[in-house]
C-alpha cells in the first residue's frame, strides 16, 4: 500500500481514539481514558512531524490545533501520573505516612481544579472544530514529494535520537535527558509508520524505542515528583517530603543507569531494520 494511504489510515485511527475517549475524559472516572486521549494527540503530532517531507504543510493547521489540545490535557495527565505514583509510595512511609498523605491530598485537590479547565476545553467549539478538521483533512492528503520512503523518514528520526543521546555527558542535566526522550518518541512513531510498509523489523525497532521512552519517562516522572513535592511541603510534612525526594532521586539514578542498555537494544534492532 502506498505510503500516503498508510499515513491516512494511521491518522484516522488516532481521530477515532479521540472520539471514543472523549466521554470518559469528561466523566473523569478512569485516568486511562485521558491517557489514551493524550497518547492519540501526541501520536498524531509525531506522525505529522515524521511525514512532513511526504506531505509538506498539508497538516500544519491540524498540527497547531493538536498542539493546543495537548496543552489542554497535559496538566491533568501529569497529575494523574504523579498521584498514582505517590499512592503506591505513601503506605511505605511509616511513621511519616499521615504527613505524606497530606501532600497527596493537596495534589488531588489541584487535579480537580485542573480537570475543570480540561472539561471546559473539550466541551468548547474549538475541540469539535478540531475533530471536523481531522475528518476533512486526512482523507484528502496527497503526496507532495513523490510518495517518499517511510523507511527514510524513520532513519532520519533515529539519527536525531542518536545525536541527542551522544550529546549526553556525565554531567547532563534533567532537561538534556528529557530532550532524548522527545527524540525517542519521534523516532518510535516514525518507525511505526514505516512498519506499515516495511514490516516486522520496523515494529521491533519501534518496540525498542518505546523502551527508551519508558526508561527516560521514569526519569522525568521522578524529576516532576521531586519538584512538586518540594513545592507542596509544609513544616509539618517536611520529613515525609524528604523521604519522597530521596526515593525519587534513586529512581532518577536507576533510569540513568538503565538508559545505555535500552539504547544498545535500539541499535541492535536498527541494524536489522535499516
Amino acid at each position: 500500500m502506498p505510503a500516503i494511504d498508510d499515513l491516512r489510515a494511521l491518522l484516522d485511527r488516532q481521530r477515532q481514539v479521540l472520539e471514543r475517549s472523549e466521554p470518559g475524559v469528561r466523566e473523569g472516572r478512569d485516568p486511562e481514558e485521558l491517557h489514551r486521549f493524550r497518547v492519540a494527540t501526541r501520536r498524531s503530532r509525531a506522525l505529522i512531524r515524521a511525514s512532513r517531507p511526504l506531505v509538506r504543510d498539508q497538516l500544519a493547521a491540524l498540527d497547531r490545533e493538536l498542539r493546543w489540545l495537548g496543552g489542554a490535557t497535559s496538566e491533568v495527565r501529569d497529575l494523574d501520573v504523579l498521584i498514582g505514583h505517590l499512592r503506591d509510595l505513601v503506605p511505605s512511609l511509616e511513621p511519616d505516612r499521615v504527613e505524606a498523605g497530606e501532600i497527596l491530598a493537596a495534589l488531588e485537590q489541584e487535579r480537580e481544579r485542573a480537570r475543570d479547565g480540561l472539561v471546559a476545553a473539550i466541551r468548547a467549539d474549538r475541540f469539535h472544530d478540531l475533530i471536523r478538521r481531522f475528518s476533512i483533512t486526512v482523507p484528502n492528503l496527497h503526496a507532495s514529494n513523490g510518495n517518499g520512503s517511510l523507511a527514510r523518514l524513520a532513519r532520519k528520526e533515529l539519527e536525531r535520537l542518536r545525536t541527542a543521546y551522544e550529546d549526553l555527558g556525565p554531567d547532563a542535566d534533567d532537561d538534556d535527558f528529557h530532550r532524548v526522550r522527545i527524540r525517542a518518541k519521534h523516532a518510535r512513531y516514525a518507525a511505526e509508520l514505516a512498519a506499515t510498509t516495511a514490516g516486522a523489523r520496523f515494529e521491533m525497532l519501534a518496540d525498542a524505542l518505546a523502551g527508551v521512552q519508558d526508561v527516560i519517562g521514569s526519569h522525568q516522572d521522578a524529576v516532576v515528583a521531586e519538584r512538586r513535592v518540594r513545592e507542596l511541603a509544609t513544616e509539618e510534612s517536611r520529613l515525609a517530603a524528604g523521604r519522597i525526594v530521596e526515593h525519587e532521586r534513586q529512581l532518577r539514578r536507576d533510569a540513568r543507569a538503565a538508559l545505555p542498555d535500552a539504547m544498545r537494544r535500539v541499535e541492535r534492532r536498527a541494524e536489522r531494520a535499516l
